[in-house]
């Protein structure tokens, strides 16, 4: 297990459950021309699906009751970018390269969706390099403009564990700080 993710798993008390999920990641270049990133594919596998304190949203390929297969949900993930924020975002940067300086995910270095809060702020991957394990995280404040992106040089995890320690000011709201709210919030599926 990486350090990052062992460390968020110490920090939240969380045990890696009998039946970790399990998503097709060797499919996800066929299916979405990219592959996910060694750390969120491992947080995925490690913590399933849920929130930081209940309010930053990890996004996941994860099946859903009912749902298709976890080939259905690697392209669903990718289509939250490509279809579902992605147009405004590419709207945005229309209007004035300052409101949004990054291109969208699928074009070449775009940014591809990973995380959102209840605020409308956006986690991104940075897909600039051939290797997903050298994406930077970019983050979008929803009404902090002109200021709004900011560019971190690290994983997912990383930034995680960034977001929970407090110890960055911009990031002070990007998930909720009460200590009584559970670092992990795992989503419950109901059949």
């Amino acid at each position: 297990m990486r350090d990052e993710i062992r460390e968020l798993a110490r920090l939240s008390g969380w045990t890696v459950p009998q039946e970790a999920p399990t998503v097709p990641w060797e499919k996800a270049p066929g299916l979405v021309g990219i592959q996910f990133p060694a750390d969120y594919r491992e947080f995925i596998e490690t913590f399933g699906s849920g929130e930081i304190r209940g309010d930053l949203g990890i996004l996941d390929p994860l099946s859903r009751p009912g749902g298709g297969s976890g080939d259905d949900g690697i392209s669903r993930m990718v289509q939250r970018t490509v279809a579902d924020i992605g147009p405004q975002f590419r709207a945005m940067r229309e209007e004035s390269e300052g409101l949004c300086p990054y291109r969208i995910f699928p074009e070449a270095g775009g940014l591809l969706t990973w995380a959102g809060n209840y605020n409308g702020d956006f986690c991104f991957w940075l897909t600039e390099s051939d290797d997903p394990d050298r994406w930077p995280v970019v983050v979008w404040r929803r009404g902090r403009f002109p200021d709004a992106w900011r560019r971190y040089d690290m994983g997912m995890a990383e930034f995680l564990l960034l977001v929970i320690s407090r110890n960055d000011r911009e990031l002070s709201d990007l998930a909720f700080q009460d200590p009584s709210v559970p670092i992990w919030v795992p989503e419950l599926h109901v059949s």
